[in-house]
């Protein structure tokens, strides 16, 4: 059976309710209740998706997942945080994104397509060496 005949199968759509109530229907990392939402599994430990245990899933909303996945490509295994905010005037989404000696930005347009992103630890550090270059 493949991935996604796996999550159209009775018993992960069953598992997947479960843990969608007991999250409150929320993000749990932004705490978005009106974003498609997803169960996001913290870690894959059995054959079966729907065995797996209650603790390895969580509800994430589409946009953190994306984020989580593509922190996990980045490499990142430290514990994080996620802020999401809706410019609702322009129609972006800004992605914040915190763990050790890190804090980035990420802009997505309307359409959902990755715009630009911030290293703010790394500016900061330039910000800094200009300043005390500035002072001397």
């Amino acid at each position: 059976m493949t991935y996604s005949e796996k999550l159209k199968n009775p018993k992960w759509q069953k598992k997947r309710l479960s843990i969608l109530n007991r999250d409150k229907w929320r993000c749990q990392l932004c705490k978005d209740e009106d974003t498609t939402l997803h169960v996001h599994h913290l870690q894959y430990t059995a054959d079966n998706i729907w065995d797996e245990p209650d603790e390895n899933l969580q509800t994430l909303c589409e946009h953190c997942h994306d984020e989580v996945e593509l922190l996990k490509k980045e490499g990142v295994t430290e514990k994080f945080i996620i802020y999401k905010s809706n410019n609702w005037q322009s129609g972006n989404r800004i992605m914040f994104t915190s763990f050790p000696e890190t804090l980035s930005m990420r802009i997505y347009g309307k359409d959902g397509n990755y715009i630009v992103g911030y290293d703010f630890c790394d500016d900061l550090k330039d910000l800094k060496r200009l300043i005390t270059n500035a002072l001397k």
